[in-house]
């Protein structure tokens, strides 16, 4: 038996909510499952080692005054309006099961009546067609599976704001953004389908509440958002967090593996790399700022950079060294 809570919020201010989002995650409690619903007003949300500059259109986002936000978990862009619905599961080791937790949308969908299913590591489709994609985080025992869910998302501001590598839609087989995702409300029977976006989002939050009682046994039990440290709050608006800081590059490497896209800046100084710089889209984390920190002050030399592999931690990610044998095959 575990506890459930349920914690929902008014606040569209993507910057509060992602703050929220890792409060609840470090101060989650052992035996206890939270269930965070929330929504943001017109957001573009970057991975945690995503380039903005080149997931995004940047400077369209900023002359319509939409949010760019960057969370902790990995994965690719995507874009958020009043039309979305995001969902957080945060347990501890021990209770935190992403099979559970996405049986629990799949159930929630069902009690609206939509045939939903999981599609490779992180997507859930109806008829083919994305609604739900999902990200991880996980830190000294503390975790969250959080993700999207379409209700009536625009389309059009979809294309607008998010950049999607050609590369990434040729390996899924698809031809654009638009072409592979879909709307709930387009798969729900009426008198939903016509009700305003307010009800709709209503009811797939109450439907997550049932589904998630019936999985773990339990009456959800709701409470108020807690107090968010200012420090955080100030994390995640601060442009270092969003943007990132750039390096004067003079080496690009490019590839797209089975987990992800890579891109790789090298910054030259003589015969060394004076600093390195790797944005992904995969959903692995921590990895990629391991690799930067072998690289950076190591000799621009095939042998040199390939036998850093030896210097991994136990353990490390097989990415890693992929990543490592892409930039000594470059040379």
């Amino acid at each position: 038996m575990c506890r459930l809570r349920v914690i929902r919020t008014d606040c569209t201010d993507p910057y509060v909510n992602l703050a929220a989002e890792e409060h609840l995650t470090m101060t989650a409690e052992d035996g206890v499952m939270t269930l965070f619903l929330w929504q943001n007003a017109h957001t573009v949300v970057i991975g945690k080692n995503q380039n903005p500059w080149r997931e995004c259109y940047v400077e369209a986002i900023k002359r319509d005054g939409i949010y760019l936000a960057r969370r902790m978990s990995g994965g690719g862009a995507v874009y958020h309006d009043m039309g979305n619905l995001n969902f957080t599961f945060i347990a501890k080791d021990g209770l935190f099961d992403v099979g559970r937790q996405t049986d629990v949308i799949l159930l929630a969908c069902r009690l609206l009546g939509i045939n939903a299913s999981k599609t490779g590591r992180n997507d859930l489709t109806v008829c083919g067609r994305k609604f739900s994609g999902h990200a991880y985080y996980s830190s000294q025992g503390y975790n969250y599976h959080h993700g999207t869910i379409m209700m009536d998302v625009s389309g059009g501001d979809l294309s607008k704001y998010l950049n999607v590598p050609k590369a990434k839609l040729e390996s899924k087989g698809v031809e654009s953004v638009r072409s592979r995702v879909t709307n709930l409300r387009e798969h729900v029977e009426e008198p939903l389908k016509s009700a305003d976006i307010k009800t709709l989002i209503t009811a797939m939050q109450d439907s997550m509440v049932k589904a998630a009682s019936k999985e773990y046994g339990c009456e959800a039990v709701t409470e108020a958002l807690p107090e968010i440290p200012q420090g955080l709050l100030d994390k995640y608006a601060s442009e270092e967090w969003r943007l990132g800081t750039k390096i004067p590059f003079t080496k690009t490497i490019e590839h797209r593996f089975e987990w992800g896209g890579v891109e790789i800046q090298l910054s030259m100084k003589g015969e060394y790399v004076r600093d390195c710089r790797i944005y992904s889209d995969a959903l692995e984390t921590e990895v990629f700022g391991i690799v930067e920190g072998l690289v950076k002050n190591c000799r621009y030399d095939a042998s040199d950079i390939g036998g850093l592999a030896d210097r991994l931690p136990a353990g490390t990610s097989a990415i890693a060294y992929e990543i490592l044998g892409l930039i000594a095959k470059a040379i």
